[in-house]
């Protein structure tokens, strides 16, 4: 089974990134500069590796997973990326597979819970005497 309690540990870092008014288009726009900087690193035999950033506007906080040899390491993609560091702290990750992204109810997308429609019922063993 693949599930999270059963992956063995990633030394992280979590990046804790106070961005007044940031949004998901400047967060997206910013992701490709992280990307390149840590691919830069990587191609200097700096191990450095972008896992995931999370958003959370109403707070005006984005938080960032980073897999590094050391905070210094992790400092350094920052400002290779010209993107805020607040904070960042020593973390161990218990990551499962990636899945696809979800659109979250109340963002523009759908109702993030499976859906529950023609191919479910379709599925459903036939009850005598219903048409």
């Amino acid at each position: 089974m693949d599930r999270a309690q059963d992956r063995d540990p990633i030394d992280t870092f979590l990046v804790e990134r106070y961005w007044p008014d940031v949004d998901l288009a400047q967060l997206q726009a910013a992701l490709p500069r992280l990307e390149a900087a840590a691919a830069a690193m990587a191609s200097e035999g700096r191990r450095v590796e972008h896992l995931g950033s999370i958003l959370m506007p109403a707070d005006e906080v984005v938080f960032t997973l980073i897999v590094a040899g050391d905070e210094s390491l992790v400092r350094q993609l920052n400002e290779r990326a010209d993107l805020p560091a607040d904070r960042i702290a020593r973390a161990v990750a218990l990551l499962e597979a990636a899945a696809p992204p979800v659109e979250v109810a109340g963002s523009g997308g759908s109702d993030p819970r499976p859906a529950r429609g023609r191919a479910d019922r379709d599925h459903r063993p036939a009850t005598k005497g219903t048409t």
